[in-house]
């Protein structure tokens, strides 16, 4: 309900995957990075914008859901993004990291807030794995009432805060 998206957003595949989501995204964004790094970095900013996160700082998952979590690969992607830009030019674009930063910020915030389903603080819920094909829908209690635990959302959350530090140590020097 809080999303208003006027942008020009890359896509995998007109035909089979004509849909944004927020972790494709991140990855196209590092794929552009050497033969365009501006069009990579916008690609980058642009589901961390104002118009497009929630007021929480929850960033859009995918289009038919956007309230979904996908795995939070954003600070992994703008240290790509940097460090190709950086080895391309010479210099790294400190501007692109600082603001990529304070929205990634923001978005940890509100990941690091989440409470799981038996209130122990474990990252869960949404796609926060590789397999997305899985015999059950994980977001979703199973038929008889059971869960299944996910272990990989911690992992993510981990490779966030190391991604996030690499990044506040380079745009503090």
């Amino acid at each position: 309900r809080t999303l208003y998206a006027h942008d020009i957003i890359s896509m995998p595949d007109k035909w089979e995957y004509p849909y944004f989501c927020g972790w494709d995204l991140d990855f196209q964004s590092v794929a552009f990075a050497p033969f365009d790094p501006a069009f990579a970095k916008e690609q980058f900013h642009v589901t961390r914008r104002e118009n497009y996160i929630s007021p929480s700082a929850q960033t859009p998952a995918y289009e038919w859901n956007f309230s979904d979590s996908n795995p939070p690969i954003g600070a992994w992607a703008a240290w790509r993004i940097y460090s190709i830009d950086r080895a391309r030019c010479g210099k790294g674009d400190l501007h692109f990291l600082k603001e990529a930063f304070y929205r990634l910020l923001l978005g940890y915030g509100w990941w690091a807030n989440r409470v799981d389903g038996t209130g122990d603080n474990i990252f869960a819920g949404g796609f926060l794995g590789l397999d997305n094909i899985g015999v059950f829908d994980r977001r979703y209690p199973l038929p008889d009432g059971s869960v299944i635990e996910q272990s990989d959302g911690t992992s993510w959350m981990a490779a966030y805060a190391l991604n996030m530090m690499r990044i506040a140590l380079e745009i503090s020097q």
